[in-house]
C-alpha cells in the first residue's frame, strides 16, 4: 500500500529515492509513455470512424424561398389562381410554405403532401401515379394505403446539378398540370445555384 523510498546517501552520482526498483523519474516516463501511448489507441476508432461519415447536400432555405418567388412569377404570367406552395427537404421536413391569398383552404394540404411526397420518394408524383399498379380492383397496391402521400400531379423532387435529392416541392390551386408547371418553374429559377 506504501511505497518504499530508499535513500542511498553514500554513492552521490546515482538518484537517490527509490519506488519498487525503479527511480521515481524512470516511473513518470513510464506513465507519460503509456499515457501517450493509451491515448493513441483510443484515437484509432475515432478515426476510422471519421472515414465513414456521410456528407449530404442540403436545401438552403434562401435556395427554397427563390423557388417559391420563382412558382410564383409562373403563376402570375401564366393568370394561374391562387395558388399553395410547399418545400420540403430530403428528409421530409417542411422548409417553407406560402399560400398566396385567395387560395382556397384545400390547396394547403394538397401542396404539403405533393411537396412530401416528392420530397421522400424522388419522383414527381404524376409520374408516380403513372407507375402505381393495381393488380385486383378490389385492392390497389401500395402507396393507396400511405398516409400523407400522393399520386396526383403537382409534386416535383428537387436535386442538385449532380442528381442528389434535396428535397421536394408541391404546389395546388392550378389544374394539376399546371402546378406540376409551376412547380417545375420554380425549381429551374435556382437550379444553376443547386450544387
Amino acid at each position: 500500500m506504501y511505497d518504499r523510498i530508499l535513500c542511498r546517501c553514500s554513492e552521490p552520482d546515482k538518484p537517490t529515492r527509490q519506488v519498487h526498483g525503479s527511480t521515481i523519474r524512470e516511473q513518470e516516463m513510464i506513465k507519460r509513455i503509456l499515457t501517450t501511448a493509451t491515448l493513441a489507441v483510443m484515437a484509432l476508432p475515432m478515426a476510422a470512424n471519421g472515414a465513414g461519415i456521410h456528407q449530404q447536400d442540403v436545401l438552403s432555405l434562401s435556395a427554397a424561398e427563390a423557388m417559391i418567388a420563382g412558382c410564383t412569377a409562373f403563376a402570375a404570367e401564366n393568370n394561374l389562381a391562387a395558388l399553395s406552395m410547399a418545400i420540403y427537404d430530403a428528409s421530409g421536413n417542411l422548409k417553407v410554405f406560402k399560400r398566396q391569398d385567395g387560395a382556397m383552404t384545400v390547396t394547403v394540404e394538397f401542396a404539403h403532401i405533393k411537396g412530401r411526397t416528392a420530397a421522400v420518394l424522388g419522383m414527381a408524383t404524376g409520374a408516380l401515379g403513372d407507375d402505381v399498379e393495381f393488380a385486383d380492383k378490389e385492392r390497389p397496391m401500395g402507396i393507396s394505403y400511405a398516409d400523407n402521400l400522393t399520386v396526383v400531379q403537382g409534386g416535383v423532387p428537387i436535386r442538385s446539378q449532380g442528381g442528389a435529392l434535396l428535397g421536394g416541392m408541391g404546389v395546388s390551386g392550378a389544374p394539376a398540370a399546371m402546378d406540376e408547371a409551376c412547380a417545375n418553374a420554380g425549381i429551374e429559377a435556382v437550379q444553376a445555384d443547386l450544387k
